[in-house]
């Protein structure tokens, strides 16, 4: 009975996660696979990889995927191979047209992102109970990540990410376990698991240095001895475990990605023709080595936005609790270099502080470090009911405000998409006529203003990109977020000042939380990809 009892949050948890992960889940289905359809552009990268691919034929090579890994694309290519069977072997799932085709292939594969995010919080649960051996604790730990908006976020989404964090989880738990027995097989599948996740994608290799950092500082509490012993694992390492480590790490990059041995020339002028546009190399200039101020960027903006409203609280709290209890050092300083390594490499080396994605490696060792330090705060507390009953009130005071979040998102993308609505829209307007349908020459066109236009270009209806101050019957102007109402009355004013055409409509799918809208104005544009605000305007006279 008390195991059932201990079990019930555990199981409430998942749930909890698998609800915030399906609903909304069929968003932007049926956009169609192009550029300028798809809702979330960066579906249309992963769409465009595994389509290449055909395991039925023995075709693995995918060049839409070079520049980033292929081994999730070989994962997603498996359904890929299962829809061509259940349909027929001539039925070509790469064409442009077959949007059932690829509205089947792309459910499914958020499916998979579902199920593996679900298992990276089973990870990051078991991963806490390897270093604390508490139950309670392992499911704070693994709350923080359930509920974490950007994991909940990107888990409806046919992305890369979901399977790096699941693979950083599995690396994290196996590197807890080599405290107790470095085995030639563990270290062997720690070192596989790193080479899968780089061929993930490439940052994720970095991972690798968990294990390593856990076998060079995991000596106990003995400071009288520590250098003598450090030197000792230092030796005892270089000899024999970072060597099997690496065996595994090659095994694995070459499971994952075996372009990279058998055709890497191919793959070196993808990640050069594509990955290093996004290469800011003058963060590593010498002048500009020591400048961490983009760092705090990452630190102040993008993971309190991406742990938004109040959970990035908790891990920032239990970082600097860890910082402070030196007996917890052989658990937290692996994960804080790495965390640290990864920042500073990620953070300086993208072109700038915009996407929140880029720190969803960091959120399974943070969700770790917080159950780590909730386990060593309630021991300290000297296990009193009482503390232990405010210190989960004041955790679910912070963690609720995410939940609710979660839903409210979640209920927004289950409304009709604000493309969809204007495409509808133009469909009337235009009914069996001929009209040219501008296109405003913003950055996000092509997943804003664009796919609301493209599906109805046809011989009498053209679409085409232009400034306000050219001639067309529409003129559609879209924004990646949703949009101050000041700034959105000063862009209608600017547009219709060039004298071409005249409002007629907003569109944008509110976001509502206990009955009051709430804007997304500030969030990073891949935390709003189903929340765009576009501008209908029409010709003051036809053109």
């Amino acid at each position: 009975m008390q195991k059932a009892l201990r079990l019930a949050p555990f199981a409430g948890m998942l749930l909890l996660a698998t609800y915030l992960r399906v609903m909304g889940l069929t968003w932007g289905l049926n956009s169609g696979y192009g550029h300028d359809l798809n809702f979330q552009p960066d579906e249309f990268v992963s769409l465009r990889g595994v389509l290449q691919l055909d395991l039925l034929a023995g075709r693995i090579k995918a060049p839409g995927a070079y520049f980033e890994g292929t081994f999730n694309y070989y994962l997603w290519a498996v359904p890929q191979a299962v829809l061509k069977l259940a349909a027929n072997k001539h039925a070509d799932l790469s064409d442009s047209v077959n949007t059932q085709g690829h509205a089947d292939l792309l459910l499914i594969c958020r499916w998979m992102s579902v199920l593996l995010d679900l298992c990276a919080i089973v990870v990051v649960f078991l991963a806490i109970r390897e270093a604390t051996r508490r139950f309670y604790p392992s499911v704070m730990g693994a709350l923080c990540y359930a509920v974490l908006p950007m994991q909940v976020i990107y888990a409806h989404f046919m992305r890369t990410h979901i399977l790096s964090n699941l693979l950083c989880a599995l690396v994290i738990w196996l590197s807890f376990k080599l405290r107790k027995s470095q085995s030639w097989q563990l270290l062997v599948l720690v070192g596989l698991i790193s080479g899968l996740g780089a061929a993930t994608r490439y940052p994720v290799g970095i991972i690798v240095l968990i294990p390593c950092l856990y076998l060079l500082f995991d000596g106990g509490s003995d400071v009288r001895s520590c250098r003598l012993r450090f030197a000792e694992r230092a030796k005892h390492f270089v000899a024999s475990q970072v060597w099997l480590i690496g065996l595994g790490f090659g095994i694995g990059l070459f499971l994952g990605h075996p372009m990279l041995f058998l055709d890497p020339s191919s793959v070196t002028q993808a990640i050069s023709n594509e990955t290093l546009r996004y290469a800011a190399f003058h963060e590593f200039s010498g002048s500009q080595l020591l400048n961490l101020s983009v760092l705090w960027s990452y630190i102040a903006y993008l993971i309190p936005f991406a742990m938004y409203p109040l959970l990035w609280a908790v891990p920032y709290c239990a970082v600097l609790y860890l910082l402070f209890n030196r007996r917890l050092y052989n658990l937290s300083i692996p994960i804080l270099i790495f965390s640290l390594l990864y920042l500073y490499l990620m953070g300086k080396g993208y072109l700038a502080p915009y996407f929140a994605r880029i720190t969803m490696l960091l959120f399974p060792g943070l969700c770790v470090l917080v159950g780590t330090a909730w386990n060593d705060l309630y021991l300290r507390l000297g296990r009193r009911q009482t503390m232990a009953i405010v210190l989960i009130g004041v955790f679910l005071f912070v963690v609720g405000p995410s939940v609710v979040f979660d839903l409210a998102y979640d209920r927004a993308m289950q409304q009709k998409d604000a493309r969809e609505a204007l495409r509808e829209d133009l469909q009337g307007f235009i009914g069996e006529s001929s009209a040219i349908i501008g296109i405003a020459r913003l950055g996000s066109y092509f997943y804003t203003s664009m796919p609301a236009a493209e599906p109805l270009k046809s011989d009498r209806v053209s679409v085409q990109l232009q400034d306000p101050a050219d001639k067309a019957d529409f003129f559609v102007l879209g924004f990646p977020r949703q949009m101050n109402r000041s700034y959105v009355e000063a862009t209608i004013r600017a547009v219709e000042a060039q004298g071409h055409f005249k409002f007629e409509k907003s569109y944008s799918v509110p976001l509502t939380i206990f009955g009051y809208e709430f804007r997304l104005v500030r969030f990073p544009p891949d935390m709003t990809y189903p929340f765009p605000t576009i501008l209908l305007f029409r010709a003051r006279t036809p053109t």
